[in-house]
């Protein structure tokens, strides 16, 4: 681990995520739990059934083995890559034997939940203090089905006890920020809680709203109104001003590559503060090689008719844009269903002007002042990157496009920040000095300095 001269910034966390496997197997091993639906899960994913319930009875009788055995199943590691369905296969032992699972159906937070959200907080903080991590925003989610089923007196008294639980890092010297994480499919339903406790008592802590899980299905299109509602707030209330976390491009599995890095640019536009991951962005294409993918009708309708809003620019980055041909396009496939499929080959020459696309949309990205958050563990493995080198900082780094390093969920992938910057240091041949400009660059990009908070409060 490189030796830190100041306390290092954590800006991209999940709260559960963070949870490290000894401490976890120490909070469940005396619980009874119900596998059924993790184990169906990791079948699913995996092929094969876990064996948690033998697993965690030999860490009963204690057999030192099985501990590594629990982590095996626990972190996301190398060997298990490849996809977010399989990242979401190993993070649903968190969800099985968490008391938050059930949370959604209940009025009222039970004392057992209070108790686990206590210990979990405290056992986060305490490692990241060891980390040499001093400030950290933390993303928690508070129902991210489309028809979100959780009340809203439930969540207000979620959201506070974690405010309260962050003003007591504080008291004791850890700077802890929330960032409220809300459903993709219907961000309004807990918009004006999230207004109330922003100018509430421990307002202060909320510094931002973050949009993860699930992205396919959900184009950045869909939020300009509610985007549009986030920046009028921040321009009524500078002093409790939100930033707008966006998770893009991380998984695309349901859409070409051009449109997965046109999502990157329009979130910026819309005036996303920071990008979560952004690996279409600045991936290399030959990371896949030659194949197939689908989208439906309405994405590529919106990507044709964003290369004719842009031409000029993708011209510049070496795009031809054939405007008769695009209409021509247009006009064949506007009558079709928008959810009809349609096949998009790439062959080396597709690939090859993809470098041009990326290199357009990181120009506009930088223009726009959006920062992308680097998680290189995370974006290793989800996105099943076998060769360094084709890791998306490299380009960022090449194209001066703004970023930060962060661990995103330290726990499910064993990891430290210090790790994830030494990592992009090493991988990309940066020279003694990158280490504690990484780390400044994060107290740099937080979300109070993105929103110009600090600025409106002093």
């Amino acid at each position: 681990m490189a030796a830190s001269r100041v306390p290092l910034a954590e800006l991209h966390l999940h709260l559960f995520g963070c949870i490290r496997h000894s401490r976890f197997l120490h909070y469940i091993l005396g619980r009874e739990i119900d596998w059924t639906t993790y184990k169906a899960g990791f079948q699913a994913a995996y092929g094969v059934s876990p064996p948690i319930e033998e697993v965690l009875a030999r860490c009963r009788s204690g057999d030192p083995d099985a501990i590594h055995e629990f982590r095996r199943l626990f972190v996301f590691g190398d060997d298990a890559s490849g996809s977010f369905t399989r990242f979401g296969a190993k993070f649903n032992l968190l969800n099985a034997g968490s008391e938050y699972t059930d949370l959604v159906a209940t009025t009222k937070l039970s004392q057992a939940l209070r108790d686990e959200l206590l210990l979990f907080v405290h056992g986060m903080t305490d490692d990241m203090r060891l980390e040499g991590i001093g400030y950290a925003e933390v993303r928690v989610g508070v129902d991210l089905k489309d028809q979100p089923s959780m009340p809203v007196a439930t969540a207000r008294e979620l959201i506070e006890l974690l405010l309260e639980l962050c003003a007591e890092a504080d008291q004791r010297g850890f700077q802890l920020r929330l960032a409220v994480s809300l459903p993709r499919g219907n961000p309004w339903f807990y918009w004006d809680l999230t207004k109330e406790l922003a100018l509430g008592r421990h307002g202060h802590l909320v510094t931002g709203i973050d949009f993860c899980h699930v992205e396919e299905g959900y184009p950045p299109k869909k939020m300009a109104e509610f985007f549009s509602a986030v920046h009028n707030f921040n321009k009524r209330h500078p002093e409790r001003a939100l930033a707008i976390l966006y998770h893009v491009a991380e998984s695309f599995q349901d859409k070409s590559l051009e449109s997965a890095v046109r999502w990157v640019h329009e979130a910026a536009e819309m005036g996303a503060h920071r990008l979560g991951h952004a690996i279409a962005l600045g991936v290399d294409p030959q990371a896949y090689g030659v194949h197939e993918r689908t989208e439906t009708v309405e994405e590529r309708i919106d990507q044709l008719e964003y290369d004719l809003c842009h031409a000029d620019g993708l011209r510049r980055h070496g795009v031809g844009v054939d405007a008769q041909a695009v209409r021509q396009e247009l006009d064949e496939i506007g009558a079709l269903p928008r959810d009809r499929a349609l096949a998009q080959p790439y062959d080396e020459s597709r690939l090859t002007e993809l470098l041009g696309r990326q290199g357009y949309a990181m120009e506009c990205v930088r223009s726009l002042g959006a920062v992308i958050e680097v998680c290189p563990t995370s974006n290793r493995r989800i996105g099943g990157f076998t060769h360094t080198e084709h890791h998306p900082v490299h380009r960022f780094i090449a194209n001066e496009v703004p970023f930060v390093v962060s661990s995103d969920d330290p726990g499910i992938f064993d990891t430290t920040l210090a790790d994830e910057i030494e990592w992009v240091v090493q991988a990309c041949g940066l020279g003694p000095e990158a280490f504690d400009e990484i780390e400044q660059r994060s107290w740099d990009y937080r979300s109070e300095v993105m929103t110009d908070r600090e600025r409106a409060s002093t």
